[in-house]
């Protein structure tokens, strides 16, 4: 969403973009017995022992899964055609990031070619649209053998941040309590008693039993409760102990400061720097403006789509059209590997979700070298 290109998408109000009615969903992978319903949930609603938030939590990588070998294409896949290796292609097009879909069906429609044509161009194949065994092998090098779950629509992907936040763990947690389905501590640990509540959550809702909190789910689940506020998971400010040399025009006013040369975010006020933190700005061939500007709009729960896949971005605070400071996954993941469309990103949950509180429209933010 990070692109000013397509600035009215945004002032439309940009909000989290997956709240649709649910697809039919294909069951064979997950039959629960009534018994093991009851087990799920006694077990989801059972208090487990306090652990702290502060404990290492373990280290996660985008998907684990190795990328698939080429293998023969059956037939080549082409607009209109109906298979199940649409399904699969999809899918796979989900994992490369360039379809902006979760759930995936058996048709070759419109989007899943304008998917294709776009992988296409990006690794510099003509952009056919159709799916030959080169375009096939490409495909696969950049994407996983797709489990049982994901080709069933029961599991399409964990949300946008994994067990190494435990300040979205924390959130997560606050409002599977707020709808019944856990007991437990709110302590930031992805543990078994919280996995169980997400299964039991799902199932409250008529999504098959699994304890992956994907986006569907967690659209279901964000529309029935409320965000919790900072203060109610955590007792104090994210640490700062960074410095950032800040530009003059950062002494006066409430301000967050931008530095690309130094890769740092400061939130200040009256020349006070209350929080520093790392950023990183926009990938190759794009631009992060610079310049003073006014925070315009604000959405904790923003979902792009503008550049072919779903990209989260959790506590979007919008300060030039669709340019955004917003917590990355991505970041937190891959470091400075990878970039933004133009948009300033912080690696850490709990610090986007302090910033997005003391923040408000109408401030202003300075972007400069």
């Amino acid at each position: 969403m990070c692109d000013k290109s397509h600035a009215p998408e945004v002032s439309q109000t940009p909000k989290f973009v997956s709240v649709h009615s649910t697809p039919p969903i294909l069951m064979r992978a997950f039959r629960f017995s009534t018994l093991l319903t009851a087990m799920i949930i006694g077990l989801a609603s059972t208090p487990t022992p306090t652990v702290a938030a502060k404990q290492p939590m373990p280290t996660a990588t985008t998907d684990p899964r190795p990328f698939s070998s080429p293998e023969p294409l059956a037939q080549v896949l082409r607009f209109k055609m109906q298979s199940p290796q649409v399904r699969e292609l999809q899918i796979r097009l989900r994992h490369a990031k360039f379809l902006a879909t979760y759930d995936a069906n058996e048709r070759f429609g419109a989007q899943t070619r304008a998917a294709v044509e776009k992988f296409q161009r990006a690794i510099g194949l003509r952009a056919t649209g159709v799916v030959d065994q080169t375009t096939w092998n490409a495909l696969r090098a950049r994407s996983h053998q797709p489990t049982e779950a994901e080709l069933n629509n029961t599991d399409v992907g964990p949300w946008f941040t994994g067990p190494q936040q435990p300040g979205y763990v924390m959130e997560l947690q606050h409002r599977l309590r707020q709808a019944g389905s856990y007991r437990g501590p709110i302590d930031g640990n992805l543990n078994d008693a919280t996995q169980a509540a997400v299964a039991a959550y799902r199932l409250k809702v008529g999504l098959p039993a699994s304890p992956v909190m994907d986006e569907r789910t967690w659209a279901r689940l964000i529309s029935v409760t409320r965000n919790p506020r900072y203060a109610q998971l955590f007792d104090a400010p994210p640490a700062s102990s960074m410095t950032q040399r800040l530009d003059a025009r950062c002494v006066t006013g409430r301000v967050v400061c931008v530095s690309k040369a130094q890769k740092k975010i400061s939130y200040v006020v009256a020349g006070q720097v209350k929080f520093t933190r790392e950023a990183r700005f926009s990938r190759p061939g794009y631009d992060s403006p610079e310049g003073e500007f006014r925070i315009w709009y604000m959405n904790s729960d923003t979902v792009s789509t503008i550049f072919g896949e779903r990209t989260p971005m959790p506590y979007a605070i919008f300060y030039d059209g669709n340019v955004a400071i917003h917590f990355s996954d991505d970041f937190a993941q891959k470091g400075y590997e990878g970039g933004s469309h133009g948009c300033s990103q912080l690696r850490d949950y709990q610090a986007a979700k302090w910033l997005y509180e003391q923040v408000k429209v109408g401030d202003r933010v300075v972007v400069y070298q």
